[in-house]
């Protein structure tokens, strides 16, 4: 049998790497193993169940193997939904060598609102430089300049890696006052009973890709401010009901497909789903009664998407 059309899979212990070659288009997905912190998020989304997650393993309540991602080449259909709704930029995919997801250019799924904005005059006003170094992800940069005494005496050009930050907002929290403003994809609660927790485990301050879960030598503890309600602690937690994480919304650009409420069924808490379903139903009630008085819509009143 020939290989046209067919994914060719390879798998390293940094990615793995699905390959369709084809005579008139090439796409290529590609998980980054460094950056996927094991949140189920991709598995929970997926239309084919074409992935899988390894529980991860723990020893002393520490976790020494990371939940490792896998993808089915028999049952990919290299759709893109699972790089869409990545929450840490673990998944990337390519069309013809160029950036491109399938369900986003296939108007089915919307982006997620991921903004990031530097007020260069506000991260200027100050001499901290400790959010760069606090970045979990390494995404921040700054000409950073220093005195005689080696004290920093002036900071510029601070940059955030779009393609690196993940959004936990710890930047804007803890660094110069109106530096950054960023915007969370996902909202959410997290609700911790330490009483379940066994003792000395710690394995979801390992995994949690924010830090926003710490351990202080008795237990744990969650800063909210800076969850991106991902789920990972949830998935590694040996204890049952000891962390829950729970979406409450997706903030994303105007879209109606039914593929995009199915999966907001599977990531998002009921209620949210309602609430999506409703807005949608009011939307389209709106513009029919515009349609049936006006004859067509005023020119504002078009979707452009």
């Amino acid at each position: 049998m020939g290989t046209r059309g067919r994914i060719i899979k390879t798998d390293t212990p940094e990615r793995q790497t699905l390959l369709r070659p084809m005579v008139l288009r090439r796409s290529e997905l590609v998980v980054d193993h460094e950056a996927c912190c094991g949140c189920v998020l991709c598995k929970l989304v997926c239309p084919r169940e074409a992935i899988s997650l390894s529980a991860g393993e723990l020893a002393d309540g520490r976790m020494t193997v990371a939940p490792r991602m896998d993808i089915d080449p028999a049952l990919c259909s290299m759709c893109g939904e699972c790089v869409v709704i990545c929450p840490t930029h673990a998944l990337s995919m390519t069309i013809d060598g160029k950036p491109e997801i399938p369900v986003i250019s296939g108007k089915a799924f919307p982006y997620l609102l991921r903004n990031v904005r530097v007020d260069q005059g506000a991260a200027a006003a100050s001499t901290d430089t400790g959010y760069i170094d606090n970045c979990p992800v390494g995404a921040i940069s700054a000409d950073v300049a220093l005195d005689e005494d080696g004290q920093v005496a002036s900071v510029s050009n601070v940059e955030v890696d779009r393609g690196k930050c993940i959004a936990c907002t710890r930047c804007m929290q803890l660094g110069p006052a109106g530096a950054f403003a960023i915007t969370k994809p996902y909202q959410g609660h997290v609700r911790l009973n330490v009483s379940l927790c066994p003792e000395g485990c710690q394995a979801c301050a390992d995994i949690c890709p924010t830090k926003c879960i710490s351990y202080d030598g008795q237990q744990v503890s969650v800063d909210e401010r800076f969850c991106i309600y991902c789920g990972a602690c949830e998935h590694v937690c040996p204890a049952e009901g000891a962390i829950a994480v729970q979406r409450t919304n997706i903030l994303h650009t105007p879209i109606e497909s039914g593929a995009w409420v199915k999966a907001l069924d599977k990531l998002v808490a009921y209620q949210a789903v309602v609430r999506e379903y409703d807005r949608k139903g009011q939307l389209r009630r709106r513009r029919a009664v515009l349609t049936g008085l006006l004859g067509e819509l005023p020119e504002d009143e078009v979707d452009s998407r």
